[in-house]
Order: C-alpha cells, then sequence, then structure tokens
C-alpha cells in the first residue's frame, strides 16, 4: 500500500501542477502564438532501470525559462497545453498514451512563471507533432457544487482561511519547488503531517497507510476543490456555493477514486486495482466525505461543455 500510496501523490502533483486548470470556455486565441526557442524531444525509455517509479510522469521546472518532461502520454501533452481535462479530448491518434521526454527552453524575459510556459506547448505540438484541432461545444453531464444543508452551515473540516496568500510569486515559486523532481522531495513533509501554506496537497497518514487518502487544502478557494472534483468524477464541476475567500480544508476519503484517475495520469502499475480493493480502507467514499466532512454535495446537471476535438497528429522525429 505504501507505493501506491506514493503514486498517487506523484499523480496529483502532476495532476496539481502540470495541468492548467478547467476552462469553461475555448483557449483564448492570440495573433502570434509564443514558442520556445529550444525544444529537444524524444520518445520515453520503454525499459527504465530504476523500475516502475521510473514510469510515473513528471514535469521539472527549469528556472523560470523552461522546463523538462519524463514519461509524459501525448494526450497528457495536450492537456497540460490547453488547459483541459481528459473527457473534455475527443480523438486523437492511434499512440497518444505513448510516453515522450521533452526538455525546452523560452528566450530570456519571455516568462514570469512556468504558467508562462504552457501555451508555449502549442506551438510544440503544432510544430514537432503536426497536430491539428479544433473545439466544439457539447451537451454533457455535468455537476453543480452546492451547499449540503439548507441552513447554509458548513461541515467540520472546512474553515474561512487566516493564511497570507497575497503574493503570487511566492505561491508559484511554492509550486515550482513542489514539482521539481515528480514531487519526491514532498513527500517526507507530507508523512510528517505538515500542513503547507497555500497549498493543496494529499493528507497522509504515516502511522496506518491503508486507512483511506485525504488532501489538505490551505489558503484555497472554492474553485480549487472544483478543479479537483472536476478531475476525479469526469464532469464539470460548476460552483455554486456562493462561498468567497480563501478557505482550509481537508477531506479524507477511499483511495479508490483516485486509483482510476492513474491511467489518465500516464501511471500503469500491474495489479494495482486488486491490491488497493484488498486493502481495507476506514474511509467513506468521495460524495459521502465531501457531504459530511464540508458541508458540500454534487447535484447531477447537464449543460454546455466546450471539447477540444483533435484532427491530425504525427509522430514526431526524435532530436
Amino acid at each position: 500500500m505504501t507505493t501506491i500510496v506514493r503514486v498517487v501523490c506523484v499523480g496529483i502533483l502532476i495532476s496539481r501542477f502540470g495541468v492548467g486548470a478547467l476552462r469553461a470556455q475555448a483557449p483564448a486565441q492570440t495573433p502570434v502564438t509564443p514558442g520556445f526557442d529550444v525544444a529537444s524531444v524524444k520518445p520515453s525509455d520503454p525499459n527504465p532501470t530504476n523500475g516502475i517509479l521510473g514510469s510515473i510522469p513528471s514535469m521539472r521546472p527549469q528556472g523560470r525559462t523552461g522546463f523538462a518532461v519524463s514519461n509524459m502520454p501525448f494526450r497528457m501533452l495536450v492537456r497540460m497545453a490547453y488547459g483541459v481535462q481528459d473527457f473534455q479530448i475527443i480523438g486523437g491518434p492511434s499512440w497518444q498514451s505513448n510516453k515522450f521526454d521533452i526538455i525546452a527552453k523560452a528566450a530570456e524575459g519571455t516568462t514570469q512563471s512556468t504558467q508562462d510556459l504552457l501555451p508555449m506547448m502549442k506551438t510544440l505540438l503544432a510544430d514537432r507533432f503536426k497536430m491539428k484541432t479544433h473545439t466544439e461545444t457539447r451537451e454533457m453531464a455535468t455537476y453543480a457544487l452546492v451547499i449540503a444543508r439548507s441552513d447554509g452551515k458548513l461541515g467540520p473540516d472546512i474553515k474561512p482561511s487566516t493564511s497570507d496568500c497575497s503574493n503570487p510569486a511566492e505561491t508559484q515559486k511554492r509550486a515550482e519547488e513542489l514539482a521539481k523532481g515528480g514531487g519526491a522531495g514532498i513527500l517526507a513533509a507530507l508523512t510528517k503531517g505538515e500542513t503547507i501554506p497555500c497549498t493543496m496537497m494529499p493528507a497522509l497518514n504515516p502511522s496506518n497507510p491503508g486507512a483511506g487518502f485525504g488532501l489538505r487544502a490551505n489558503g484555497q478557494q472554492v474553485s480549487a476543490l472544483t478543479q479537483m472534483l472536476t478531475q476525479v468524477t469526469g464532469r464539470v464541476v460548476n460552483d455554486r456555493t456562493g462561498l468567497t475567500g480563501l478557505y482550509d480544508w481537508e477531506l479524507r476519503f477511499d483511495p479508490q477514486v483516485f486509483m482510476a484517475m492513474l491511467p489518465q495520469l500516464g501511471i500503469n502499475l500491474p495489479g494495482v486495482g486488486a491490491n488497493a480493493a484488498a486493502t481495507p480502507s476506514d474511509s467513506p467514499s468521495l460524495l459521502t466525505a465531501l457531504q459530511e466532512q464540508l458541508g458540500l454535495k454534487l447535484d447531477s446537471q447537464k449543460g454546455p461543455v466546450e471539447v477540444l476535438v483533435i484532427d491530425s497528429a504525427s509522430l514526431p522525429e526524435p532530436d
């Protein structure tokens, strides 16, 4: 179970810091799409020397002008570049699960943070993978996140935050530090139960790794929660709580919900499903935990959702 928990943590780090937030509209169009000065693209080693953990996708900032990704599936690269979730991608090549190693660097002075590099991925995908796309609006099942109680009272594990998260540069710096090395450095802090200001991270129980799984948020808007719920439910989750400002919360639930996400993140562990199911969990399902611990619930609805249609793409020439 310890290995599984570690892998789930790394997967969340990739999802949280390597993929843009879900957008309800088509990506903004600009006259000139920014691009990298230098980019190396190679197929990942299918037989890494450091075993299963060596095949886990990772994204590592290289200062403010570049980044390196390892073992990153093509489909995940598309998610990163366009800020969409897996269910918002329609079509794609037969090899979209193929993994790639990329080292890219932008010109000095063209970026302020690693987030500025993500739009440049669109240019890289168009240039190196010959990818062509278009967007469509489709009627799809969605969720509305609402307060469960009629009196508006929240659950016991959420409260207004007292953290000062007003400095975006500090928050971005912290996110970059967490992302380095695929999140391996942060696992030690997490197992100690440390709260990291202005972040949403896994909450581990080092004394009982089998006792479910959790997320601990500090200084986060409700949008951080809706983004996480969108990822794990496979539906757009719209905030209808009316809650404003920043909150601290902790949510503990059965880890199976994240196990189902691992293939989307390019993490394929033989027998994970069977092993996870065989490990008893004291935690409730995600939806039960959401209502009991945070006092929130998901109402099923339908609505327009922007999707990205991949019209064509080609395997790149390695360099």
